[in-house]
């Protein structure tokens, strides 16, 4: 059999170690990253995260790995972010059960989403029809939606939080860009935000339109007044980003407040017309090139991009 490898020997150290804090469970890694917080990945060591390759060095195959959080609090668990939808392995919503269930014990569960695609929704139906199981998902990204049931269903506006028992307290903050309604989520006090795609996973931040970008560049400049506003009770020098892709980054490190302040300044460089550039490609055409500052990296198309600076500058007639 070929020897199967991941894109970097830190990363399988950083997502599929199995020690004290990491188990696995069928097509899952579960890891503990804190007091009541919980990482579950759809990545094993059979199917690692990542690029696959030979020993030749040719591609085998990928595993775009998506992560789901699990945070506890006294009387609620919340769930945030559901994966893909997991076909390599027998029975994965009967794993996925099992995971959340042993460690939510006997708190209520509560599911909730970053965003609408079908990566962060794959195993929705291990729950969906669970009449012990709240959603509480994001009116911005999903108003209108028939994925959820009804009587078990709340769609919450912008910047509204879920206290989850004992001083547990989950806020949310709309961050348009990655789709329109984007949803962060704070744990209040704990200087902890997981932001599934809403700023990328530190190896490109996808923009699928010409509109998206200024979405992402009034959003972001939001995000970041919000966090420095001492009565958020946020520390910019500790806080820690916890993303829908963490095997993205190349790192066993999470990001931090430095990767936010590049995606801002990178931000600003599209705006001027002066940021750095190279082509990509990718399984969808618009998506030709990447903007990088430092950590920070954008993935958007060149064209809109022009554009966008050329009406910056000549505004349209009205």
């Amino acid at each position: 059999m070929k020897k199967i490898t991941i894109l970097t020997a830190a990363l399988l150290g950083c997502v599929l170690q199995v020690s004290a804090r990491s188990y696995e469970k069928g097509p899952y890694t579960v890891t503990r990253l804190g007091e009541q917080v919980y990482n579950i990945v759809d990545a094993n060591r059979q199917n690692p995260a990542g690029m696959h390759y030979n020993q030749a060095g040719e591609v085998t195959g990928m595993n775009n790995s998506s992560d789901m959080y699990l945070v506890l609090g006294k009387e609620k668990a919340l769930l945030i972010d559901l994966s893909n939808n997991i076909d390599w392995v027998e029975d994965p919503a009967g794993r996925l059960q099992e995971i959340v269930y042993d460690l939510a014990r006997s708190r209520q569960l509560v599911i909730t989403l970053t965003h609408r695609h079908g990566d962060h929704l794959g195993m929705l139906p291990a729950f969906r029809n669970d009449s012990l199981v709240r959603f509480w998902v994001p009116e911005n990204d999903f108003s209108g939606s028939e994925l959820f049931p009804d009587h078990r269903t709340v769609f919450f506006k912008e910047r509204e939080s879920l206290d989850l028992g004992g001083g547990v307290i989950v806020d949310s903050f709309t961050l348009p860009g990655h789709t329109p309604g984007s949803t962060v989520f704070f744990l209040r006090g704990r200087n902890l935000v997981f932001t599934g795609d809403a700023l990328g996973s530190g190896n490109g931040l996808w923009l699928f339109d010409h509109e998206s970008f200024g979405q992402l560049s009034a959003s972001v400049g939001s995000l970041i007044n919000h966090i420095m506003d001492s009565k958020n009770g946020i520390s910019p020098t500790e806080l820690v980003l916890y993303t829908g892709h963490s095997w993205q980054k190349g790192t066993p490190d999470p990001l931090r407040s430095k990767y936010l302040e590049d995606m801002h300044v990178l931000i600003g460089q599209i705006e001027a017309g002066i940021a750095r550039t190279e082509p990509y490609q990718t399984f969808l055409p618009f998506l030709n090139a990447n903007f990088r500052y430092q950590s920070a990296a954008i993935t958007w198309n060149r064209e809109a991009a022009e554009r966008f600076v050329e009406e910056k500058r000549f505004p349209p007639e009205k």
